[in-house]
């Protein structure tokens, strides 16, 4: 008898271990600017900058030297396109050297998939929220093996994670919101319905703000952006209120949404 005891004690007590440390394992979140940036540490401006011109050196190895010049000029340029710009542009409190690091850091990912560096249209806006949305998953352990060969992400995984990737990269909340939206089309070919995008909203109205940090996106940008997508919503949903043959369920609801997004917009 007193060994069925002590044995289910210890199971309970392991039980009990293991709960504990899948909590701990799932709730690990780090900041994905503190990833992979130890070797840069110790690195001063003129070292940064030398090693980010090898590394487009290497990219556009076997070009012409006129195509060369013309190509790492592009790169280089201060058009919010262009690598330099873009991030002088999105990040204007963030210091130099910080600066540098994730111009590092795009090139690095982009060299990763073998995807040459495009200075054009939303390609380099693009990379940055993908290649801290990919630290986002490999730190957290968030890949399925599916995903991880396709380098696309779930967007179950995204609404679920919603404020953890708020919180723990660069990136503003509108610009979370509009990453999570544009999923949807990625991995599913299907826009995603009014109903996950008022849900989203939600998640958004509910979370903190960020401390102040200066290596954090500005705070407004893509703000007005997002304005612009609530006021089409509720335009889409007084629509709906205008439909015949409606619940009083129903209507209540497109109430309450549109409700929502007028509170959104105000604040």
């Amino acid at each position: 008898m007193k060994k069925t005891i002590i044995l289910l004690i210890t199971t309970l007590l392991l039980l009990i271990a293991v709960g504990c440390n899948s909590r701990d394992n799932k709730s690990n979140y780090n900041y994905t600017w503190d990833y992979e940036t130890e070797e840069y540490k110790n690195m001063n401006v003129s070292d940064l900058i030398s090693l980010r011109d090898k590394l487009i050196d290497d990219e556009l190895k076997g070009l012409s030297k006129s195509d060369y010049e013309q190509q790492k000029k592009e790169i280089l340029g201060n058009n919010n396109y262009q690598l330099v710009g873009f991030v002088n542009c999105l990040y204007t409190a963030m210091p130099e050297k910080d600066k540098l690091i994730k111009q590092i850091k795009l090139i690095k990912y982009l060299d990763s998939l073998d995807s040459g560096i495009d200075p054009a249209g939303e390609f380099i806006y693009q990379t940055n929220m993908n290649y801290q949305l990919n630290e986002f998953f490999t730190i957290n352990n968030l890949w399925t093996e599916e995903n991880k060969e396709k380098q696309c992400f779930d967007p179950t995984i995204l609404v679920d994670n919603f404020e953890k990737i708020y919180e723990y990269t660069d990136l503003n909340k509108y610009l979370v919101f509009e990453l999570i939206r544009s999923s949807y089309g990625d991995y599913t070919g299907k826009s995603i319905s009014l109903e996950k995008e008022i849900f989203l909203l939600n998640e958004l109205k509910n979370i903190n703000d960020k401390k102040s940090d200066n290596r954090l996106v500005d705070e407004d940008y893509e703000k007005n952006l997002f304005l612009s997508h609530l006021r089409s919503m509720k335009t889409e949903f007084e629509s709906k209120l205008k439909e015949e043959k409606l619940s009083q369920i129903e209507k209540e609801n497109i109430k309450s949404n549109i409700e929502l997004i007028n509170n959104l917009i105000k604040n």
